[in-house]
């Protein structure tokens, strides 16, 4: 018996271009799922056929044991919220929210009920009255998520629905759309090119890139042990390195960086004897804190970045190599300024191994 959502092998063309290619994958039920990446990568034209907008030129659709193929938009257990809100601008609150049961014909008394449990999940229950000018921005995509959510859907899908908003609302936003998907029980499946938003809220997150799955899973899994090249640059913010292999045995590297040798873990082995390892910003230690990292340099400070929790600074290490270095901020410390010598340490699991090109 199929639970949740599952897509096998489907493929969406344009016009000769392959949006979508041979995608497959399983959202359990009632999880949130989040697909991540670049524009143009196909994660929306991959929420377009769950929800019905478009058809897969190959493969299948399910959601439960039902296969969604052909099935129109409007008699799937499906709803959809989008970037832009999309609300009447003539109707209060209530009212937009109140549009999907009135076509379905839901009993006024139930329709009232139904529309203002939904309005209360999102914290408006006291602004039902309200007409959407009279709201603000995180109001107004809280009022869309309401008439989402009145119908009851068995699967919500989610389009880049944080992305109209400021830094500061899209992180409540972040907060408040995992508690409503526990408290609903559905299951979410959100489309973003923020990486922030897919590891906050995500129990799967599945990277894509030219219409492919590159890796899927565990937030911590995928950044964590990222599994190609593109995956480790694309989630977090990583130092690219060209390296010699020196040996390589199972999920084991020893690399060369100059004069600089240390060990790795392999992501994606290289074919031949060079290749490129991932080194994320956070994972370097530098003054003080490089004492007894099993891997030791020095370096020259070329500039420091504040961004109030921490520093970002570009340094020249001794081997002729520059990296990129996030350390935590503390309040009663001053950044390093440019041109200080630090020493500089990491550990070789904080290292992946993958071949040049990607």
């Amino acid at each position: 018996m199929r639970q949740g959502v599952v897509l096998e092998a489907v493929s969406k063309s344009f016009r000769g271009f392959r949006a979508v290619d041979a995608v497959s994958f399983r959202i359990p039920e009632g999880s949130f799922f989040s697909l991540l990446g670049p524009s143009g990568c196909g994660k929306s034209t991959t929420l377009r056929m769950l929800s019905g907008f478009e058809d897969p030129d190959e493969g299948r659709i399910w959601i439960g044991d039902q296969a969604m193929n052909g099935v129109p938009a409007y008699r799937r257990p499906t709803n959809m919220v989008f970037q832009r809100w999309a609300l009447f601008p003539h109707m209060t609150a209530f009212d937009n929210v109140a549009f999907g049961p009135s076509v379905a014909r839901v009993p006024r008394a139930d329709r009232r009920r139904q529309v203002m449990e939904a309005l209360d999940l999102v914290g408006l229950a006291d602004f039902a009255g309200r007409k959407p000018r009279q709201l603000s921005g995180g109001q107004m995509q809280r009022v869309a998520l309401a008439r989402a959510l009145v119908n009851k859907p068995r699967v919500l899908l989610l389009d880049e629905p944080l992305g109209a908003l400021d830094l500061k609302l899209r992180l409540q936003m972040q907060v408040e759309l995992k508690r409503i998907q526990a408290s609903v029980g559905a299951t979410f499946v959100y489309v973003t090119h923020d990486q922030g938003e897919a590891l906050t809220m995500s129990d799967q997150v599945a990277i894509m890139r030219d219409g492919r799955i590159e890796q899927m899973g565990a937030p911590h899994e995928v950044y964590d042990a990222p599994a190609t090249r593109f995956v480790a640059s694309f989630l977090g913010n990583a130092n690219l390195l060209p390296v010699s292999v020196r040996a390589l045995a199972g999920g084991r590297a020893e690399v060369a960086l100059g004069t600089l040798a240390f060990p790795a873990r392999v992501g994606q082995a290289p074919a031949g004897a060079t290749g490129v390892v991932a080194l994320r910003y956070e994972a370097v230690r530098i003054g003080p804190a490089a004492q007894g990292q099993p891997v030791r340099t020095r370096g020259r400070i070329l500039d420091a970045s504040f961004s109030g929790s921490s520093v970002h600074y570009l340094i020249a290490a001794e081997p002729g190599f520059s990296l990129t270095v996030e350390d935590r901020h503390k309040v009663d410390e001053r950044p390093w300024t440019r041109g200080t010598e630090v020493d500089l340490g990491w550990h070789g699991d904080a290292v992946r191994l993958f071949p040049e090109a990607d």
